[in-house]
């Protein structure tokens, strides 16, 4: 049986699709750059990263590629000699389901560690994420048990294109219709999980279970069907009620409201990472604790900008982490890797006071229509020597009379305006 399953692997078409998948995968992950990725640096991003690809790219490839194989047989009229083999039907097809996954595993470890050995880098927290992959291998192994299916049943030529279109279009569908129940019965997790969330791991195996099971059931239909020799019988009632309780459980299990299906939010540290410079603190989760040299620059750069000033927040906080009072801000973090401008200015703009509830932000003629607070944006980024988006002609001309009046007027300014933004009032006319 060994000996079988190594020919099949070396001989087969799964090994090449395989190999053109993963160098393919591997280049993607190796091409991305570390300052403006989404997922490096980030343990559950890194993962998510290789299920995503591992299950819409591999496979979907590596189903058609199944479909080829397990059709080629009967398109070569050797069917008949090979049904003479003294393995039943279903023990052909679970042959031909693991030279296909067993390739598909291969490079599914290779892109894995390769996702990690980037995030290893830039990440201070060596914690790998596991679960995501786990679910992705599964999956993978579903796919390649719908394509050995499909390819037996439906030998033509067509089948193995359109088994690996018709998943592909299927992810596509479930992408833009997040919501639907039936969507977590093929997952791909194309989810972003910072900081603030961690998988939910128990439904993860549950849904690698489902897929698994699924896979076996499904590998004893062409069987069935053809009735070959030595049929599946009840052997295939224990998989395919796995998959049942399996699959049923995930139809039914309920998330709160705003969170994610697959994640579950993260338990407050203890003690968060936190840099002080002058008056202000910035603090952020554990995991991201590299972040702190870009930190400290910027809580440098906005402590220069506004720390004496009254009206504004000093006290910055992750998204996430929970806020130490009612002047504390959100930090928003959108990439695990933020240079020291991009930090600077998450912090600039948590630093201005937000409008109450249902406040209509009042709008000034001298700020060409925009919301004055833009205004106030603009001269506190101005003063933290960042760069200003340009508004239009008087927009600019009333903030160059700003930033040229005295330091003192300045201020005054800045901490009257800044009242009024947080008590939804007008900012004061600007000083001559």
């Amino acid at each position: 049986m060994t000996r079988v399953l190594l020919t099949e692997m070396r001989r087969g078409e799964a090994g090449k699709v395989a190999l053109l998948a993963g160098a393919a995968g591997v280049w993607y992950l190796v091409s991305a750059d570390a300052a403006t990725s989404d997922w490096i640096g980030w343990w559950n991003q890194a993962s998510i990263k290789v299920q995503v690809f591992g299950v819409i790219v591999m496979g979907s490839l590596m189903s058609a590629a199944a479909a080829w194989t397990a059709g080629r047989a009967r398109r070569t009229r050797a069917d008949a000699w090979s049904d003479t083999t003294p393995r039943g039907g279903w023990a052909q097809a679970v042959l031909l389901w693991a030279t296909g996954w067993l390739w598909s595993l291969l490079v599914y470890a290779v892109m894995a560690a390769v996702a990690f050995q980037r995030t290893a880098e830039i990440s201070e927290v060596t914690a790998p994420v596991w679960s995501p992959l786990v679910l992705g291998v599964a999956m993978t192994g579903l796919q390649i048990a719908v394509g050995v299916c499909a390819g037996t049943l439906l030998p033509s030529r067509i089948t193995a294109p359109a088994v690996g279109v018709l998943w592909y279009l299927v992810f596509v569908l479930f992408a833009f219709l997040p919501g639907t129940r039936a969507a977590r019965l093929f997952p791909a997790l194309d989810e972003h999980w910072d900081a603030t969330f961690q998988p939910n791991t128990s439904r993860l195996l549950v849904a690698a279970l489902w897929c698994g099971a699924a896979a076996l059931a499904l590998l004893a239909l062409p069987a069935l069907v053809r009735r070959a020799k030595l049929t599946p019988g009840p052997l295939a009632v224990l998989p395919a009620a796995l998959a049942v309780v399996a699959g049923g459980a995930l139809l039914t299990l309920r998330t709160p409201a705003g969170e994610p299906f697959w994640a579950v939010p993260s338990e407050q540290p203890a003690e968060p990472a936190c840099v002080v410079e002058g008056r202000v603190r910035a603090c952020l989760w554990p995991d991201d604790r590299h972040l702190l040299p870009q930190a400290r620059e910027a809580a440098r750069a906005v402590d220069r900008a506004v720390g004496p000033l009254p009206g504004f927040r000093r006290d910055f906080h992750q998204t996430g982490l929970r806020a130490t009072g009612p002047d504390s801000a959100e930090l928003p973090v959108y990439q695990p890797m933020p240079d020291t401008a991009a930090m600077t200015e998450a912090m600039l703009v948590s630093a201005l006071p937000p409008r109450p509830d249902g406040c209509e932000p009042p709008v000034r003629p001298e700020t060409d229509g925009l919301p004055d607070a833009f205004l106030v944006e603009a001269v506190v980024n101005s003063r933290a020597q960042m760069p200003t988006p340009y508004y239009g002609d008087r927009f600019a001309e009333t903030l160059t009379q700003i930033l040229a009046a005295p330091s003192a007027d300045q201020d005054r300014w800045l901490s009257a305006a800044a009242t009024a933004v947080g008590a939804c009032r007008p900012v004061p006319e600007a000083p001559r």
